[in-house]
């Protein structure tokens, strides 16, 4: 097997430059030190004869140590799976004079949204490990600040239930009508994709479009196999946040959102 290159770590950086002197006096003053460098994003990228490998994460991502230490870990993790699956697979074919090609793996952290208190991640999975077709999804990851801990879609609601009360209808009613989009029939009931999933099994993202520093939406995601065969793809709905659910949510998460604008 021919050595594996080298991991190539791409970041984006903008340059910052010092304000100039506006006047003799101040030009007279020693320089002023460069302010920190602003948080960055980050890609670890390795594409070869043997594996295609993405991992990264956002700007707002890198500005929380403890999630970079974690991603960082994930990644390792990630990369030493897929080169082993990848050699596995190939000695394999190479054996049985089958075709080999290159095992994948990608996973990039995105920001869907962030407040004072709380940062909404939302990341793209997608691998490829020999089988007929690859495989995708999506995963949330909620960050408390205050905290400085991952929290879950459930611990923003003030009573254990609260969730299941507040969103399982809208998300059953929205899914099936999607549903219905796509095969083009009324959901019968009692097929093998029917039944409407838990909010346990699918991603609940908070989401802030505007940028205005304030939640108005959650973005809820069935993965292929979950809520439909694979043909069917994912299942994306948003949900407005209304004032139902604002009172739903504990107090001290409450100024994180804000109702949807119509």
């Amino acid at each position: 097997m021919k050595a594996i290159f080298p991991l190539i770590f791409l970041l984006v950086a903008c340059d910052q430059q010092a304000a100039p002197p506006t006047n003799q006096a101040a030009s007279a003053q020693p320089p002023a030190q460069p302010a920190e460098a602003a948080a960055k994003p980050f890609v670890a990228e390795e594409k070869n004869e043997l594996i295609d490998f993405h991992f990264g994460w956002s700007a707002e991502a890198t500005a929380v140590p403890q999630l970079v230490e974690r991603f960082r870990a994930d990644l390792d993790k990630a990369k030493a799976e897929l080169i082993a699956g990848a050699n596995t697979d190939k000695a394999y074919r190479d054996k049985e004079g089958y075709d080999f090609h290159p095992h994948s793996s990608s996973t990039d952290y995105k920001t869907a949204g962030e407040t004072a208190r709380l940062l909404s991640l939302a990341a793209e999975i997608a691998s490829y490990t020999g089988g007929a077709h690859g495989n995708y999804g999506t995963s949330a990851l909620l960050w408390d600040r205050s905290a400085a801990k991952e929290i879950k879609a459930a611990d923003l609601f003030a009573a254990t239930g609260n969730m299941d009360r507040r969103l399982t209808q809208p998300w059953c009613d929205a899914l099936n009508k999607a549903r219905e989009e796509k095969r083009g029939e009324p959901v019968s009931g009692d097929g093998m994709f029917d039944e409407c999933p838990a909010l346990g099994d699918i991603s609940i993202i908070p989401t802030d479009k505007d940028g205005n520093g304030k939640f108005e939406r959650l973005q809820l995601v069935a993965d292929p196999y979950v809520a439909g065969p694979y043909a069917e793809g994912s299942y994306e709905i948003e949900l407005p946040v209304n004032g139902d659910l604002v009172a739903a949510i504990r107090s001290d998460y409450q100024p994180s959102f804000e109702l949807q604008p119509q």
